[in-house]
């Protein structure tokens, strides 16, 4: 068995916040797709909607593979063995819906299917944002009630 590393890499956290940013302006800002999204007196065109989504599909696919190649720092002990878990299988839904997302979206738009549609927007995207709430609220506990500094290693490193 190899060695995990204590934190993850200049890259991986590149990636990871790269990622952020790119699947919260596609969740939020879906208008020029049909979608319901913030009202900021812009609606981007459904081509940067769809070329947000592949960009997501391409870095989600490197950022896999480096954690399989390079892997992550291991869990902390800190938190109970329940929400561990429950961090570990998320790592691994939130790469589903990174793949799931643009390839279902690309069969609704391209395609016109509507089962597609529907896993996309009103399946995937709430499960998403239901996703992306635990994971922050579990990387703020992790860092400020079991004072375990996971969220410090996807910061600084």
């Amino acid at each position: 068995m190899r060695d995990l590393p204590q934190s993850f890499s200049l890259m991986q956290r590149i990636l990871h916040w790269a990622m952020v940013v790119l699947v919260l302006f596609n969740l939020l800002l879906p208008q020029g797709m049909g979608g319901k999204g913030i009202d900021l007196g812009i609606v981007p065109p459904a081509h940067v909607h769809i070329a947000v989504g592949a960009a997501i599909l391409v870095l989600a696919a490197i950022r896999l593979a480096l954690r399989l190649i390079r892997g992550v720092p291991p869990e902390p002990l800190g938190a109970p063995l329940f929400y561990r878990i429950l961090a570990r299988s998320g790592q691994w839904v939130f790469y589903l819906l990174f793949f799931a997302m643009p390839v279902t979206g690309a069969l609704a738009y391209y395609d016109g299917s509507a089962v597609a549609r529907a896993l996309h927007a009103d399946l995937l995207r709430p499960l998403f944002w239901l996703l992306i709430t635990a994971h922050v609220s579990l990387a703020l506990a992790h860092q400020y009630y079991w004072k375990t500094d996971m969220l410090g290693k996807i910061l600084r490193g």
